[in-house]
């Protein structure tokens, strides 16, 4: 379920998304579930035709709630994570800027309080786990 909520967060709408996203966003996704593998687009699309939609429903309403909830508690305080791609930059601006950057923003104070980009090898969702951290 959290690999469904997550990829849907991410705009995946089928089966086969969830799976996609489960096998390409292991790395990220291991720091909340441990799995050797990822799920198929036949157990993800199995779970969906056997769960109960009201129950999940009414599960899904509670979480909003108490989401909504906490984030009211923080007084307006809310750090966005925001991406930034380098695109169609001049040769000589691309050898001193990262291609991708990542950054923690204070929202209230709008304040930028961390940034950073992939190291070699990794893509977004690795330079957001190092802002978070």
């Amino acid at each position: 379920m959290v690999m469904m909520v997550a990829a849907s967060l991410c705009g995946a709408t089928t089966a086969t998304e969830f799976a996609l996203f489960a096998e390409n966003r292991k790395a990220a996704l291991s720091r909340l579930i441990d799995y050797d593998s990822a799920p198929s687009h036949d157990t993800f699309s199995r779970l969906l035709r056997l769960m109960d939609r009201q129950a999940f429903e009414r599960a899904f309403a509670v979480f909003a709630a108490c989401f909504a909830q906490a984030v009211a508690e923080t007084d307006g305080e809310v750090v966005a994570l925001d991406g930034k791609a380098l695109r169609r930059a001049y040769e000589k601006g691309q050898a001193a800027s990262p291609p991708l950057t990542v950054s923690a923003f204070a929202t209230a104070t709008r304040l930028c309080l961390a940034a950073s980009s992939p190291g070699l090898g990794e893509n977004e969702v690795e330079a957001a786990l190092k802002v978070v951290d």
